[in-house]
């Protein structure tokens, strides 16, 4: 009697299609030409918020929360005023999606008057800035798949580089050279603080 042999993983595919619905659900329109200094910007502030913890899928046009939370980045969809007296931790920003999945942001008040805030901010633009220093062009930097972030942010991480290969082939920006972004455009007050 010949033994039923069951083969292994899956052949049809199917659990593929929650990930390619939701990559459906996040691709990034109304992606447009940008100048050199607001591809810089939408990437180092888009970066920001994907370095944080979450597991909601994010939404365009909702307003969420940025919190410095036990030294890491936390996004909520609460706001500092919804949390009263129980805030998780110090605020940092009010964030918005972009149609593109492009991300703003918006700091707080507070920010200028906490030094430990402050230097999270500038070690996160220098590592920023490494990032690109060790590339050969922008888009070479950019996150397409990053296996060590959890599934939402990889997710959003993929659209954000769908948006903003984009962005550079619809301005003509297309190979430059990372070490020339740096030094023409430097990612020093991007987040409204210089670098130490």
């Amino acid at each position: 009697m010949k033994e039923h042999v069951h083969p292994t993983g899956n052949p049809q595919g199917k659990g593929m299609v929650p990930v390619l619905d939701q990559l459906r659900a996040i691709a990034p329109w109304d992606v447009a030409a940008k100048s050199p200094e607001q591809i810089l910007r939408d990437y180092c502030l888009s970066s920001l918020v994907l370095s944080a913890i979450f597991k909601f899928r994010a939404v365009p046009g909702n307003s969420y929360h940025l919190y410095r939370v036990n030294q890491q980045w936390q996004l909520s969809l609460i706001s500092p005023q919804e949390w009263g007296g129980r805030l998780p931790g110090a605020p940092v920003a009010r964030c918005e999606l972009a149609p593109d999945m492009t991300w703003s942001i918006v700091l707080t008040d507070n920010v200028n008057e906490d030094t430990s805030l402050i230097n999270a901010l500038q070690q996160f633009i220098r590592s920023f800035a490494d990032r690109l220093a060790s590339a050969q062009t922008l888009e070479a930097s950019l996150p397409v798949y990053e296996v060590n972030l959890p599934y939402q942010q990889r997710m959003m991480a993929t659209a954000l580089s769908a948006s903003l290969r984009g962005s550079l082939a619809l301005s003509g920006l297309n190979g430059g050279a990372s070490r020339v972004w740096l030094q023409r455009l430097g990612v020093d007050g991007l987040l409204g603080f210089e670098p130490a």
